[in-house]
């Protein structure tokens, strides 16, 4: 899901994407990150082997995420996207727009709905409402991190790969304003006063 950008004036200037990379610290690299979507996929291959899922990616951040994860997976299942977006506008809460919903027909059929970051969870929970709507049986969520945040979310994950502080998080899939979704490794921006136009 889309990560809250660190400096939301979108009059400042933004900073140079290899600054950012420079400057952020790596929480994970790669081995790690492989070692632990392993682990995930053994755990997921015991739950849902018998079961032939639907594995629905959420787009753009779980691209890279569900590429790792059907890799691994060896066993029937069929593969789906949604894509939503968020804008924050000037009252509470948050408006979800799709841009495209699953064409799979899933009345009766168990879900995996796969996501790069489980962050406020608004855009998941949505996801997951819109997916039972449309007959899920069940919808069981897969991220690859889950930001340990003190407010409470909306849902919990049912499957985690990674647990990771509560920071802007880069790579693996998850963007910093569009970019450095194609690193292996996952990074924190660096202290939000250390940014530009923050």
């Amino acid at each position: 899901m889309k990560q809250e950008a660190p400096d939301a004036d979108h009059g400042a200037v933004q900073p140079d994407p290899a600054a950012i990379l420079a400057d952020a610290e790596r929480l994970f690299d790669r081995k790690a990150v492989e070692a632990a979507i392993d682990r995930l996929a053994v755990r997921l291959t015991l739950a849902y082997a018998e079961s032939r899922p639907v594995l629905v990616c959420v787009l753009t951040g779980g691209i890279m995420f569900t590429g790792d994860l059907l890799k691994r997976l060896a066993f029937p299942l069929t593969l789906d996207y949604l894509h939503a977006t968020r804008y924050r506008g000037e009252t509470e809460g948050e408006e979800v727009h799709w841009l495209a919903q699953p064409v799979t027909p899933l009345a009766g059929r168990l879900v995996l709905l796969v996501d790069d970051v489980l962050d406020h969870g608004d855009t998941l929970a949505a996801a997951r409402s819109v997916l039972l709507r449309q007959g899920a049986a069940a919808v069981h969520t897969v991220v690859l991190v889950d930001k340990q945040r003190q407010s409470a979310k909306p849902l919990q994950a049912d499957h985690v790969a990674l647990k990771a502080p509560d920071r802007y998080l880069f790579g693996r899939g998850m963007d910093y304003k569009g970019y450095w979704r194609n690193l292996d490794a996952i990074y924190a921006v660096a202290d939000r006063s250390d940014l530009t136009g923050t």
